[in-house]
């Protein structure tokens, strides 16, 4: 697992069972720029979410979560892992996070985790774990696809009940920041963006600290 996953899964685990009334939280997660996140996943995929499904685990002691099925366009990384993958199917993938509906009717949520709806074009980035594919970086590795009118097609994130911090790569001493600023991007470019991030040198590594959510 590596040290930005272990980042984000810490505040994973801080689950809470609410009703869907409950106030909304907000998760806090060290920023990280697209080649840090890029070079982090193990994949990088475009396409479309065809299911998604809830699944109780709590009887086995393994919680509550959310698998989503993403139908693959195109492989931007991860391409030779992906044809050996045991969450592929065809040219379909699945993944999962924490979090979803309880078989008694409760919601577990996590608040700032990505939410993916059937039918919604996407760019994500998936990072391998021991329970298997999760996003990567939590909200900071799913980008919506957006088509307008003309055709054209363009990316943005949505990074709602989340809060940043910025890390010192010497001392690893963190602050709060701002959020990042999102604007729309044309996906061929950003395809580009991704395909180049994979060339840059990584940075060099801190030890991870802990997440906490905020009110």
């Amino acid at each position: 697992m590596s040290r930005f996953f272990r980042f984000v899964f810490a505040g994973l685990l801080t689950l809470v069972a609410v009703s869907h009334a409950a106030p909304v939280q907000a998760m806090t997660v060290l920023a990280v720029d697209l080649p840090q996140l890029v070079q982090t996943s193990e994949l990088v995929l475009h396409g479309k979410i065809v299911a998604v499904q809830n699944r109780d685990r709590r009887a086995a002691g393994q919680g509550v979560w959310t698998e989503f099925t993403l139908e693959i366009n195109d492989v931007w990384k991860g391409d030779a892992v992906l044809k050996v993958s045991p969450a592929r199917v065809g040219k379909r993938l699945t993944w999962a996070h924490p979090g979803g509906l309880r078989t008694d009717g409760l919601m577990v949520t996590v608040p700032g985790m990505p939410q993916f709806a059937v039918g919604e074009e996407v760019v994500v980035a998936l990072e391998k774990t021991a329970q298997g594919y999760t996003v990567c970086g939590g909200p900071q590795g799913k980008w919506q696809v957006q088509t307008d009118k003309a055709g054209r097609k363009t990316v943005v994130r949505q990074l709602a009940d989340v809060h940043f911090l910025a890390q010192n790569q010497q001392t690893g001493a963190v602050a709060p920041i701002a959020p990042p600023t999102q604007t729309a991007k044309a996906l061929a470019d950003f395809k580009a963006d991704v395909l180049a991030a994979q060339k840059t040198a990584p940075p060099p590594a801190v030890a991870p600290i802990p997440v906490q959510r905020v009110k």
